[in-house]
């Protein structure tokens, strides 16, 4: 019977490509816990492998309400890809996987073991914070902070600043033209 029971069982960590330090497999195992404790029992598994392509956990369209960090690592390059089952596409959408990433990429991409940790547990914070907010958990320490569901959620807040200041530039220049022109006696033949 326990056999059959656990067959489908995602383990929290495979780490194969050893790179996740205690502190990291800490936050992963209490946060699990935690999600044993609801009836929707949802699972955030990390799991390492010593590649770089084809990181897509193996059945996945199996398994219900589980999200996936898969690490893949060959030499110095890492590769950090969030997949999550069907049931939780909503609260991972392309973009939203995508945004977690970026807003980590810094600490992602350091050659530093703890650097690079502190990275993962970041992107396990997140999305951690999506399924508390998918199935309408209360926040606990584990979740991000509202600055930094910012960070996440709004991604290109530069943009906007950037965007208008480049048009003030133009309409400024504009009128330094036609101000030039207009002053200019022979502009007018």
């Amino acid at each position: 019977m326990f056999v059959t029971m656990s067959g489908f069982v995602q383990p929290n960590i495979v780490d194969d490509a050893h790179i996740i330090d205690k502190q990291t497999q800490q936050l992963i195992n209490e946060k699990n816990n935690r999600y044993l404790q609801n009836k929707e029992q949802p699972q955030i598994a990390v799991i390492t492998v010593k590649r770089l392509n084809k990181l897509t956990p193996k059945h996945l369209d199996q398994i219900k309400r589980t999200a996936f960090i898969v690490v893949g690592q060959k030499g110095k390059k890492r590769n950090v890809q969030i997949y999550s089952t069907k049931d939780l596409h909503a609260a991972f959408t392309a973009e939203s996987r995508m945004n977690i990433i970026r807003a980590a990429s810094k600490e992602l991409r350091s050659q530093k073991n703890s650097e690079f940790n502190k990275g993962l547990r970041f992107v396990f914070r997140a999305c951690a914070t999506k399924i508390d907010m998918q199935y309408q958990y209360s926040l606990d320490k584990y979740d991000l902070s509202q600055s930094e569901q910012d960070k996440i959620d709004h991604p290109r807040r530069v943009a906007l600043p950037i965007a208008l200041a480049l048009v003030v530039i133009v309409v400024a220049l504009m009128y330094f033209f036609r101000r030039i022109r207009s002053n200019n006696p022979n502009s007018r033949q």
